[in-house]
């Protein structure tokens, strides 16, 4: 049912089918996450054929060369592949909800992928498009691609998550992970700002303008503070010099962030000496210089803590009914209020 056909094709049929060696065709075969295949396993369908043959003319068109090719697929997979197994986890918990057991479940099951798989097929291309227009639009890929990008990295992360994952239920530490991961990619979202990845009790994330960077610390740090379920959370932010590969984001700014992060106390926010510079004369923070640290691989750094220079007043005003209003991303904040 979801690949359309039945498996009948070897490794090496598919290959041939294409006029390429099977060990070329297993290259993009791994790119996209798959393992190989033993060479007389019937485990491919004409559909194989056809995305093999795709991926070959990107290059024999000179549209990317062969190494572009397979980062391209190596991305797609790792993208797919994480929202296939949230697809996966999330139908049983569906199912469980229902009650359905026994011989039923099966039935039920493959009743619902049917309903969703001809919308799924259709949000992908969607979600797809949508997000290749925006990364066009912020890098401007006509410009030239060499040398390091300059941006804010920061780095969100959970206090106490080892001791909580030890006392927690597997359900409820879940929940937890589930909860802190969409609070934070809501509001660096609605800021502008990019999720890089999440790592279960860390988000790193990045943002172009080191203001906008700040506002994004400083908001989450309320909006987790106001969650009684979600403990605290500690934010390491550093702007500098990154290598930006396949969607990920490396460097010297990513490791200082990351030091920062380990360093920053309970609900606290830490940040690099080029990023305390840079938003010093900004009046809507309020930045404490911490004493000279020897971090490893930097030498003395001098990080400093980042604070609204009105707690509370910079996110929430009080509005002519007398309730607080935000004056940061105002449907993210509403959200909060009725969730």
């Amino acid at each position: 049912m979801l690949l359309g056909s039945r498996r009948e094709l070897t490794s090496r049929q598919v290959s041939e089918a294409v006029g390429m060696p099977t060990y070329r065709a297993r290259r993009y075969w791994r790119a996209l996450g798959f393992a190989n295949v033993p060479d007389d396993e019937p485990e491919f369908t004409r559909a194989d054929i056809e995305a093999l043959s795709m991926l070959v003319d990107l290059v024999r068109d000179r549209v990317l060369d062969e190494t572009q090719t397979i980062e391209v697929a190596r991305a797609l997979g790792r993208a797919t592949s994480r929202l296939s197994a949230t697809l996966a986890d999330e139908l049983p918990k569906f199912l469980d909800a229902t009650g359905i057991s026994g011989a039923e479940r099966r039935d039920a099951g493959r009743q619902t992928i049917e309903r969703f798989l001809p919308e799924m097929d259709k949000l992908l291309l969607y979600s797809w498009r949508r997000h290749l227009a925006v990364a066009i639009q912020q890098r401007a890929p006509h410009v030239g691609s060499k040398g390091p990008t300059v941006t804010t990295v920061g780095f969100a992360d959970l206090v106490s998550f080892t001791r909580l994952s030890r006392q927690l239920s597997d359900r409820d530490l879940e929940s937890l992970v589930e909860r802190f991961e969409s609070r934070v990619a809501d509001l660096v979202t609605s800021y502008g700002g990019r999720v890089i990845k999440s790592l279960g009790d860390e988000v790193l994330f990045v943002a172009d303008d080191p203001t906008v960077g700040a506002d994004i610390a400083i908001d989450l740090v309320e909006i987790i503070r106001r969650r009684p379920r979600i403990p605290g959370v500690r934010i390491g932010l550093e702007m500098g010099q990154v290598i930006k590969h396949a969607g990920d984001v490396f460097g010297d700014t990513v490791n200082l962030a990351s030091r920062l992060t380990a360093m920053a106390e309970p609900s606290g926010i830490l940040i690099g000496p080029l990023l305390a510079d840079t938003v010093a004369g900004n009046s809507g923070y309020q930045l404490s210089p911490n004493p000279p640290v020897q971090i490893r691989g930097y030498g003395l750094v001098t990080p400093s803590n980042l604070r609204p220079s009105e707690p509370n007043a910079r996110i929430f005003r009080g509005d002519s009914a007398g309730r607080w209003a935000p004056t940061g991303p105002t449907d993210l904040w509403t959200e909060e209020q009725h969730s």
